[in-house]
């Protein structure tokens, strides 16, 4: 891998996924288990779910660690990284959730998920240039498009709801 800081931010939204939805589903199936009332396999669901989409990304951490000198710290910020936000989400998800209150409206969201796919397709329109492959520039041209547009209407949903 040329850039090692580019890998690591792309595992690292992987981590926070993942982490959180672990960390909220056993929350919500110890509170479940304490009240005496089972969801039934959403909880568990989304326990092993969380759990893959959170840790598997650590398999490309330990197998570039074990192939090239200095990956350690990749590593290593993995599990700062998918930590920090399994114990925020675990033990603090009250503040959590007034201090990022403002982003979790849906335009907002929505805004959100299509400017980081359009900067993805940027960043892949802009490699691929380089290389001069065909099949990524689309692919980065496509993923510029549609997260253009899901941001998009994201403003102009969220322009509409202030008027």
């Amino acid at each position: 891998m040329d850039n090692p800081w580019l890998l690591f931010v792309f595992l690292s939204l992987f981590h926070i996924v993942g982490a959180a939805v672990l960390g909220n589903a056993l929350r919500g199936l110890w509170r479940n288990l304490r009240e005496g009332n089972l969801e039934g396999c959403r909880s568990a669901f989304l326990v092993v779910w969380g759990a893959m989409f959170g840790c598997l990304p650590f398999a490309f951490g330990i197998s570039l660690m074990s192939q090239e000198r200095g990956m350690r710290l990749l590593l290593l910020g993995q599990i700062l990284v998918w930590t920090s936000a399994f114990l925020g989400v675990l033990l603090a998800q009250k503040a959590l959730r007034k201090a990022l209150e403002p982003f979790l409206h849906q335009e907002t969201l929505l805004m959100l998920f299509g400017g980081v796919f359009v900067v993805v397709g940027v960043g892949v329109v802009s490699f691929m240039v380089r290389e001069g492959e065909l099949g990524g520039l689309l692919a980065g041209g496509f993923s510029t498009l549609i997260g253009a547009a899901v941001f998009g209407y994201g403003l102009w949903r969220l322009l509409r709801s202030t008027r």
